[in-house]
């Protein structure tokens, strides 16, 4: 295994994100397998905050959290595949789009507290393209 050496006060710079909405690109995708045997897709998306910072968050799609695949293909341009009804992690990849994050705190003290994908947001243009039809004029 290759990687970069890193100094003590490097591996503890980790920074949680408030939670708000936030600008992503999927880095990876994998498809996988979840603990009770429904096919999946494993993203890690970096997060950009306004300021300038970034931070890496992971995420799965399943078809049992319908809302969060369909909003997800909405958001990143997939739309299409998703009225298929197939999605593969190669289309997942440098897609990007809006999130909103959340906190998730551990409270078995064994893990630190870390930012989820509470959803995706559609994108503006979509929702000004909506909006502009259904105005009267």
């Amino acid at each position: 295994m290759n990687f970069v050496p890193r100094k003590e006060e490097e591996l503890n710079t980790f920074e949680i994100f408030p939670k708000g909405e936030y600008d992503f690109t999927v880095v990876k995708a994998d498809d996988g397998v979840s603990k009770v045997g429904n096919p999946m897709i494993k993203l890690a998306l970096d997060i950009y905050a306004p300021n300038g910072k970034k931070s890496r968050v992971f995420d799965y799609l399943l078809e049992s959290l319908a809302y969060k695949l369909k909003h997800f293909c909405d958001t990143v341009g997939l739309s299409q595949e998703y009225e298929s009804g197939i999605i593969v992690s190669d289309m997942c990849i440098n897609r990007t789009g809006r999130c909103t994050i959340g906190i998730q705190h551990d409270k078995t003290g064994e893990y630190s507290d870390k930012n989820v994908v509470r959803d995706y947001c559609k994108a503006e243009k979509e929702i000004d393209d909506i909006n502009s039809e259904e105005l009267p004029f």
